[in-house]
């Protein structure tokens, strides 16, 4: 599974750190480590129910070692899993070297004839597709009647037509990537987007991703702030740096 190469990987730049700060906010979870890295992951905020939100360890995670936080990953509980993912991109983050900065469907080879899958509708991408292919598959789980959206179901039966592919970050946090990427077997491009990208191009290769789409945290004390306060991707830009990282 992608998760266990992930954790294998940050367990390395984890000996000997700790976490110092989290932050479980509305649109996003932020950990901060004993040497000011920061990582970011999405909150599923919607789907943490009454009780299973609930970290039994809330109150002493702060001070507990990175390598333990990074084992969360995998773990059932959305919150915690998010508290996970966000400690190994502070990993990544921290080491990561030779990353480009640009728009991200700019990376993207698309044609007229070229067929467009997108798992989680991003609209700032989704309206540049729409310039260069009317052949285009938008998957969520939630489709309101009436709506364009393809729902997540379908996702098995439209995905292996699609020549490219941009798929949600999130779907590490909710373990639902190891399901996806078979369906993206005849994409000759596959792109992970969204803050919650962990920037280990190395663990991507094997699995057809062509680019990592993701965020370096170059204020960690704002970033803190920002997530504390419920902000989200937008809320995010004065303290972020947009990167791009291929495979």
């Amino acid at each position: 599974m992608l998760t266990d190469e992930l954790m294998e990987r940050a367990r390395d730049g984890a000996a000997g750190r700790r976490v110092v700060d989290v932050r479980a906010g509305l649109g996003y979870t932020c950990v901060r480590l004993d040497d000011d890295s920061c990582g970011l992951a999405f909150t599923f905020r919607n789907r943490l129910g009454g009780h299973c939100g609930i970290i039994s360890r809330a109150g002493s995670i702060a001070g507990m070692d990175a390598a333990d936080a990074v084992a969360w990953m995998t773990n059932s509980n959305l919150l915690m899993a998010a508290v996970g993912t966000a400690t190994a991109n502070a990993i990544f983050g921290k080491a990561l070297t030779g990353w480009d900065t640009g728009n991200v469907t700019g990376s993207l080879d698309i044609g007229p004839s070229d067929t467009f899958g997108m798992v989680g509708q991003f609209m700032p991408i989704l309206s540049e597709v729409q310039k260069k292919t009317e052949k285009i598959y938008v998957f969520e789980k939630d489709v309101p009647a009436g709506s364009t959206l393809y729902p997540a179901d379908t996702e098995a039966e439209h995905l292996p037509k699609c020549d490219v592919v941009v798929l949600t970050a999130t779907s590490i946090i909710n373990h639902t990537f190891d399901g996806l990427i078979p369906y993206c077997r005849n994409a000759r491009q596959i792109c992970l987007v969204g803050p919650s990208t962990p920037l280990c191009p190395s663990a991507f290769a094997a699995y057809g991703v062509t680019l990592l789409a993701g965020v370096v945290i170059t204020d960690a004390e704002r970033i803190l702030q920002i997530v504390s306060e419920g902000g989200g991707t937008m809320s995010m830009k004065p303290a972020v740096k947009q990167v791009l990282v291929r495979t």
